[in-house]
């Protein structure tokens, strides 16, 4: 028997192991990625503490105020 032919039908479903992780699974048009943020230690401490659906709000909420998401793109010296 070839190596990992049972994982199909050993493994739980999705939402059942994110359950268990204690996650929630991406709704429909949701995305994630990691990545570094680069700040004053205690802004960046603040946001690590943020849920991950709060840390989209903020993220967000940043770019609406800055104009990205309607492509204006100030740029700060």
């Amino acid at each position: 028997m070839p190596r990992g032919q049972n994982l199909d039908r050993a493994r739980q479903p999705r939402e059942e192991r994110a359950r268990l992780l204690g996650v929630k699974l991406l709704g429909p048009g949701e995305a994630a990625q990691s990545f570094w943020v680069r700040g004053e230690k205690p802004v960046v401490e603040a946001f690590r503490r943020l849920s991950a659906e709060e840390r989209g709000r903020v993220v967000k909420a940043g770019l609406e105020a800055l104009g990205y998401l309607r492509g204006e793109e100030r740029r700060e010296p």
